[in-house]
């Protein structure tokens, strides 16, 4: 059986808290108490990891200075305090169902002349119910409390203990250019307004400086209209930068110096999530779920279009070889609200289908044939009807694209939500 143990917080600490509200001002002549480890979020710092089971997770409730008699606690399970904390914040975590956990003591005390109680804890017992792309939390709270002057901090009488489990899917393996096309997604998405464009990608190799570094990545964009177009180490930038093109600007993700000498922050054989962010005025962009701070960043103006069509690699022209992106790519999604951070942090292996905003997500972890299954709409991506441009406006059909299809399944595609 595994466990995680949270130390409990000096309580001089807790008198900063920065969570209070109105209500929650500390009473100096009052014993204040809270679920240990919460005085900045009820979100747990640490996850468990579901892979084996039984697991237990161990903490405790602390007070703000000693207590002159003892305090009784009372632990309980509360599901309705993740779905305010959801609509408070914007995030869209689900609560463990009650029946697969156990809280091993549910009644704790707090000594006189302590400020700490003795560690409890919770032990999962079933993972079964866990679904791909599902955040899910075990619901903690403070129900009630008796014993000399002690209060409950309502800001910090709920922990959110986050469940996780690990998954290895196949992906998508692109080792030359025989892949390289652009599909037709029919009538397409309307982002005029807000967006939000994701993918995973895993680069083989980031080729060498100089005139051969670019890799292109992908491209999503409309017909003789915007486009986000994605390329590792464009010329004329740092290498080993994402330079993506939007419809008004362009963005280069961060290097570490202030020059074309410098290097940004990708790598070979390491999978990012490249989350572009439009928010009606603003261009953020997520690589792993930590914002970045641009090298460059020209964006100007409206960043809407209608996207009604994918591409890998380069697809027309001659440019296709000296452009070649080698490696992986899943994940694929496109929504039409501009997501937060926590939200793109806390979905970096999958995302729930039927997530608010979401208007496609190829997942792209088929394991055979030649079709980009969307879990959203069923708006499937059939790389055997998949085009290469002849020029700007002619495409011809390649169904050679669909047969260089290949996918790749081992440890490199391990990934713990």
């Amino acid at each position: 059986m595994k466990k995680y143990v949270i130390p409990a917080l000096a309580a001089a600490v807790l008198f900063g808290l920065a969570a209070c509200n109105e209500a929650d001002k500390f009473d100096y002549h009052q014993e204040i108490a809270l679920i240990t480890g919460t005085d900045a979020s009820p979100i747990s710092k640490d996850q468990i990891l579901a892979d084996e089971i039984p697991i237990t997770y161990n903490f405790s409730i602390s007070t703000t200075g000693v207590v002159s008699e003892d305090v009784n606690v009372h632990i309980s399970y509360d599901s309705l305090a993740v779905i305010r904390y959801n609509e408070r914040f914007k995030t869209n975590y689900s609560a463990v169902p009650r029946n697969t956990f156990v809280i091993n003591d549910e009644y704790v005390v707090i000594k006189a002349g302590e400020a700490v109680s003795p560690i409890t804890s919770v032990t999962l017992r079933d993972n079964k119910f866990i679904e791909e792309g599902v955040n899910y939390v075990i619901p903690l709270a403070v129900a009630y409390m008796e014993g000399g002057n002690a209060k409950v901090l309502e800001a910090s009488k709920n922990l959110f203990i986050k469940i996780g489990k690990t998954m290895e899917t196949f992906s998508l393996d692109i080792p030359g250019t025989g892949i390289y096309s652009t599909y037709s997604l029919g009538a397409g998405y309307d982002l005029s307004g807000s967006w939000t464009l994701e993918i995973k990608a895993h680069p083989y190799n980031m080729k060498s400086r100089g005139a051969d570094q670019l890799c292109r990545l992908c491209c999503w964009n409309e017909d003789g209209g915007g486009q986000v177009l994605l390329r590792f180490n464009e010329n004329g930038k740092p290498w080993k930068t994402l330079d993506i093109v939007a419809p008004n600007g362009r963005y280069v993700t961060g290097a570490t110096t202030e020059d074309a000498s410098g290097e940004g922050v990708f790598n070979a054989n390491q999978w990012y999530m490249i989350s572009i962010v439009w928010d009606g005025s603003n261009m953020s962009v997520y690589v792993n779920g930590e914002k970045d701070t641009p090298w460059q960043n020209t964006i100007s103006g409206s960043q809407g279009f209608h996207l009604n069509r994918f591409e890998i690699g380069m697809s027309w022209g001659g440019y296709g070889g000296p452009q070649s992106y080698t490696g992986r790519m899943a994940e694929m999604r496109i929504w039409n609200i501009a997501r937060s951070q926590s939200d793109i942090a806390s979905t970096q292996c999958s995302v729930d289908p039927k997530s608010e905003g979401l208007v496609g997500y190829w997942k792209m972890n088929e394991g055979e044939g030649h079709i980009f299954h969307d879990s959203v709409a069923g708006n499937d991506m059939d790389w055997d009807k998949s085009e290469r441009q002849k020029d700007e406006t002619n495409y011809v059909t390649t169904p050679e694209a669909g047969a260089a299809i290949q996918w790749v399944k081992d440890d490199r595609n391990k990934c713990s939500q």
